[in-house]
């Protein structure tokens, strides 16, 4: 049997079973998978789940195992009881159940998954990004820009600039010596804490990027930038009328996506959101912006493979 090659994110940190033996054979569990051996990691993951039903990381570990193995009714029911067990969201069973076809779309995952996930990741996120992943989004961002300001004849400078899903400040370093004020926002409070080292911010905050935005002044900002977040992010509509409002005439609303086709977005075995360029030129004309570029690119790689993308650049 083919094994599927997917790739998934690190998964945020959740309650161990509460039995150190049982959290031991997960230990074990994840070691064979980890080698390859998804049977012997799905049948010790079904042993400490007749001992520990509750425990939803088990799961949905369980069922990427199952999935690793192409059994795809399987996955399904473990990740449906991985969901049932985790209201938080944690976890995130809902986005691995559409992938698989199961579910709905969802518009976005929990923010406690999002935030969990980021925590994590904080301390080792730039080498992770950089040296595995060759991520390049930061400077694709900055060329496209710089290509938009060619066209307009205007000197690549910003007076107010809002960097939603900042991160660790990869795109703050990126374009900060050209921008007067820059304000940065992370669902990740750990991100924020690596930002604020960076020295590249005026203000920093943890929280939701529309939220955020609505309650920055309107019409004030000459950029919105967002680099690899909507990745994160299905439903699209509400960030694009905060950034809307939040643009001063002739700003800029520049992003980043994985690029889909068919569907407005959706999920991928990466856990991740890819949407498609129509459903990005149809936002911008119900909030008033205008396409000034839309490039394919890659901003990363995953398992050694280039993950199609696009950088978009749009004018208020």
């Amino acid at each position: 049997m083919t094994t599927p090659k997917t790739s998934y994110p690190k998964l945020p940190r959740v309650a161990s079973s509460g039995d150190l033996v049982l959290d031991r054979r997960r230990d074990w569990a994840m070691a064979a998978s980890a080698d390859g051996f998804h049977q012997a990691a799905a049948e010790i993951y079904e042993q400490i789940l007749e001992r520990a039903p509750f425990w939803a990381m088990a799961w949905f570990e369980l069922g990427q195992a199952r999935e690793k193995l192409g059994d795809r009714p399987g996955a399904i029911a473990a990740f449906e009881s991985a969901a049932a067990r985790d209201p938080d969201g944690l976890l995130a069973a809902d986005l691995r159940l559409a992938a698989l076809g199961a579910r709905p779309t969802p518009a976005a995952p929990s923010a406690s998954y999002i935030a969990g996930l980021f925590d994590q990741y904080a301390a080792n996120f730039d080498q992770h990004l950089q040296e595995m992943l060759e991520y390049r989004g930061p400077a694709l961002l900055r060329a496209a820009m710089e290509g938009a300001c060619d066209k307009l004849d205007r000197p690549f400078h910003f007076d107010l600039v809002h960097d939603l899903g900042c991160g660790t400040g990869l795109m703050g370093h990126e374009i900060w010596r050209d921008c007067d004020v820059m304000n940065g926002v992370d669902l990740s409070p750990k991100m924020i804490e690596a930002a604020q080292k960076t020295g590249c911010y005026h203000t920093l905050q943890a929280g939701d990027v529309v939220e955020y935005l609505n309650a920055a002044p309107a019409a004030q900002a000459a950029l919105v930038i967002a680099a690899d977040v909507f990745v994160y992010l299905g439903d699209l509509a509400p960030v694009f009328a905060a950034s809307a409002r939040a643009l001063e005439p002739g700003g800029l609303f520049v992003f980043s996506v994985q690029s889909g086709e068919g569907a407005d977005f959706s999920v991928g075995d990466d856990m991740r959101y890819a949407h498609s360029a129509d459903y990005l030129l149809e936002l911008a004309a119900l909030n008033g912006l205008s396409m000034m570029s839309l490039e394919k690119v890659s901003t990363r790689k995953d398992s050694g493979a280039p993950v199609p993308g696009l950088v978009v650049v749009m004018g208020r």
